[in-house]
């Protein structure tokens, strides 16, 4: 049985910078960039059959935003693996909708939260059974549109994530702590997210300290970016 189930697609990003007047086309998707940092940490996992999806990332005033000429679609098939990593691009994953043996979710709100008929706006989660999710990432404006039910849980009974740009803040046992992690420009931030996500769940699963996971993927992100700039 593999520790991971990656519950998530792999997708072509069309990027178009209008702060650089660039278009450029490369491989992306959550999928991509966990499956490239597990492969790199030694981590067994398994990735959702899903269909492959088309993204548009547009950056503007050094902001980021998404839309979905053609969005993907995952099979829902009963789960073996130990973790199930929820990170959908827009709602092709339901946690309401996971099946199997699992032990636990870790989740990004991310593509729980955008609304597909708003360019790069937002629409509340809805999600009933939160029992398992034991790690949720997620940023201040997408925290609004997460069910209280969800943060309430995750904040007594798990961990909360809060990427704050150069901050990380961290939840456990109802304590908070805040990490300096570098910012970094949105031209820039392409994969990051997801990278994180990756580093700190392979390093929370073997050593259940969230403080020594955030760490760690915060260094792991530095490596990460050094290497997208050679």
């Amino acid at each position: 049985m593999c520790k991971f189930y990656i519950a998530g697609c792999f997708a072509d990003n069309i990027i178009i910078n209008r702060d650089k007047d660039e278009i450029e086309m490369r491989e992306g998707g959550p999928a991509h960039y966990i499956k490239n940092a597990f492969d790199e940490l030694g981590e067994e996992y398994e990735i959702a059959k899903g269909k492959k999806g088309i993204m548009e990332i547009h950056i503007q005033n050094g902001e980021e935003a998404g839309r979905f000429p053609l969005a993907c679609r995952m099979p829902n098939s009963p789960i073996s693996s130990e973790i199930v990593l929820a990170y959908p691009i827009l709602g092709e994953v339901s946690l309401d909708r996971l099946k199997g043996e699992f032990k636990h979710i870790y989740a990004d709100s991310r593509g729980f939260v955008r609304d597909p008929e708003n360019f790069g706006g937002k629409r509340n989660w809805v999600v009933k059974n939160v029992e398992r999710v034991k790690v949720l990432k997620t940023t201040p404006v997408e925290m609004k549109y997460v069910p209280e039910n969800l943060l309430s849980h995750v904040r007594k009974n798990g961990v909360l994530l809060v990427y704050k740009g150069g901050k990380v803040s961290v939840t456990e046992n109802g304590n908070e702590v805040e990490y300096a992690a570098e910012k970094c420009e949105a031209s820039e931030s392409i994969g990051c997210r997801e990278t994180f996500f990756a580093a700190f769940s392979s390093e929370y699963s073997k050593s259940n300290d969230a403080k020594k996971a955030v760490e760690f993927a915060i260094e792991y992100i530095k490596k990460f970016r050094t290497k997208k700039k050679e």
